[in-house]
């Protein structure tokens, strides 16, 4: 079994922006968290992927950098925030992907842990006609 791929705060800060402290607190455990989801993820097999070297550890580590930033856009669950001061308003809507605030893998990601399919082998073949 590969051991498990961990994202560090400074990894999430190289993609996005510096941490908040009680953000950076929740590292470690965010991580834990998509290691887990993408070893439950259906029809994956990333533990053997990674054994037979046919996906790379940067690339898991990428998409749970993803995943857990996803989840630190948007860790209250909102759909819009509004600010305002004295005629000055300002609205802010999250796009889908941010807001439910939930962790998962998108369409792209599950693509990245899936290693290509072998391709066919070329060669010169018989084939009967019959007779």
């Amino acid at each position: 079994m590969a051991e498990a791929v961990v994202v560090e705060q400074s990894d999430i800060e190289s993609e996005w922006r510096p941490l908040t402290a009680a953000q950076a607190a929740t590292v470690e455990g965010k991580s834990g968290k998509a290691w887990r989801l993408i070893l439950a993820e259906p029809g994956l097999s990333v533990e053997e992927h990674l054994d037979a070297n046919l996906i790379s550890r940067e690339t898991v580590k990428d998409v749970m950098t993803s995943m857990i930033i996803r989840v630190l856009k948007n860790e209250d669950s909102a759909r819009s925030i509004s600010k305002s001061a004295d005629d000055w308003t300002k609205t802010l809507t999250f796009d889908s992907s941010v807001s439910t605030g939930e962790m998962y893998l998108n369409d792209n990601e599950r693509r990245l842990l899936t290693p290509p399919r072998e391709a066919p082998e070329y060669g010169m073949y018989v084939v009967s006609l019959g007779g």
